[in-house]
């Protein structure tokens, strides 16, 4: 019999990521510009399972997603730590979660801001044998205004190896 998810997990992926669009990482582009609406990158991520709360199992862990996105006249950079508390429902052999968290964020085009970040998403891991499985995770983020940079929601996605 499975036993509930965990103890721990360390997650592996290639992402995708909606990037900012604001002329405030552009400023000196011309109005008919190409910028960028969409980047590519990895994400990792490590997650401890702490105790049971009903069918849930409470975990604690972060992940960093670095994505690049490029067009003709521009490139931007976003890189997001983010730190969560996770709800976990299934058993040790496959379990899917939902959590939220914050943490910084950077996102740099000609010009770099050091913003704030809050995170939330959800996904599901499937373990082939005991310590190797594949998952996938979706999470919104919403990021702080900051100067000329207005508050912007990213949603990323990523599937990849995870490993227990």
């Amino acid at each position: 019999m499975p036993g509930p998810p965990g103890p721990f997990v360390i997650d592996l992926r290639g992402a995708t990521s909606g990037v900012p669009t604001t002329t405030a990482l552009y400023p000196e582009l011309e109005i008919d510009a190409s910028v960028p609406t969409r980047g590519f990158g990895f994400e990792g991520g490590a997650h401890v399972y702490l105790f049971g709360l009903g069918p849930a199992r409470v975990g604690l862990g972060a992940s960093y997603l670095r994505v690049r996105a490029t067009s003709v006249d521009a490139t931007v950079n976003v890189q997001l730590l983010a730190p969560q508390l996770s709800f976990n429902f299934g058993t040790s052999n496959g379990w899917s979660y939902l959590s939220a968290g914050a943490g910084p964020a950077r996102v740099d085009g000609k010009v770099a801001f050091d913003l704030g970040s809050v995170n939330a998403g959800g996904g599901a891991r499937w373990f082939l044998n005991d310590h190797v499985g594949i998952g996938f995770d979706i999470r919104m983020h919403r990021l702080s205004a900051k100067d000329d940079f207005p508050r912007t929601t990213l949603v990323s996605a990523s599937v990849g190896v995870s490993l227990k």
